[in-house]
């Protein structure tokens, strides 16, 4: 779960870090290098030349300011396109897109629409169609699935490499197939853990109890991949 915690933060700064890069181009350069002219110039009473070289140096600001909007716009289209695919995925492990087929496709066409866009450098028509998309998938999370079996338990597996924790299991097709929605796990089940304040810490064996979400039915253990009237 800490890496689900840490994931907000670790996206502000390589966003931070990628937009401090973007002054890193060659037109922000000529840019500081024609104003410092500029005032080497002026301080040396070539008022003439001090102002031709202010007059570059606006310019290729303006060539940098347009660079940069270019790739912040690439920038957030990438990630939207990365969200709207996230999304779908979760929908369609979920189940939930056979409850509403024509939105479901609709979506994905919207998806496909705005990779397109990406691909012809039209960025900001790409975030529309990206933001479409994730409106539209976003209602889906409220359905209930069906057409499966829904555990009421889970018991904790010992997976070397890829461990049990409340994110992964909400994650999992058969318990929520939503990540964010581990919380609400954690505080069913948290007076039985060995520390209850550290929901990163469960041990194998352990029976988990899966709260119901609206419109769900639970019932049995889900114990290595089947569902058992109760846990062994």
């Amino acid at each position: 779960m800490k890496k689900l915690l840490l994931i907000v933060p670790l996206l502000f700064i390589a966003a931070l870090v990628f937009s401090q890069n973007l002054q890193d181009n060659p037109d922000y350069k000529e840019s500081l290098r024609y104003k410092n002219l500029s005032e080497q110039a002026l301080e040396d009473g070539e008022y003439a030349k001090a102002l031709e070289y202010a007059e570059l140096s606006k310019e290729y600001a303006e060539k940098s300011d347009a660079y940069i909007t270019t790739r912040l716009a690439q920038y957030r289209a990438n990630q939207l396109i990365n969200r709207a695919a996230g999304l779908q995925g979760q929908v369609q492990r979920s189940g939930r897109f056979s409850q509403d087929p024509d939105s479901y496709s609709r979506a994905v066409a919207l998806i496909e629409t705005a990779r397109a866009l990406y691909a012809d450098k039209k960025y900001s028509s790409s975030s529309e169609s990206s933001r479409a998309a994730i409106a539209i998938l976003e209602k889906f999370a409220a359905l209930p699935r069906t057409g499966s079996v829904l555990p009421a338990a889970y018991v904790v597996r010992d997976i070397p490499g890829n461990e049990d924790c409340f994110w992964r299991i909400s994650g999992y097709d058969f318990i929520y197939g939503d990540y964010g929605g581990w919380y609400p796990i954690y505080l069913a089940n948290k007076s039985k853990l060995p520390e209850p304040d550290n929901p990163d810490l469960i041990h194998p064996g352990f029976v988990m109890k899966i709260p119901e979400r609206s419109g769900e039915t639970r019932s049995g253990v889900w114990v290595d991949g089947k569902i058992m009237d109760s846990a062994p």
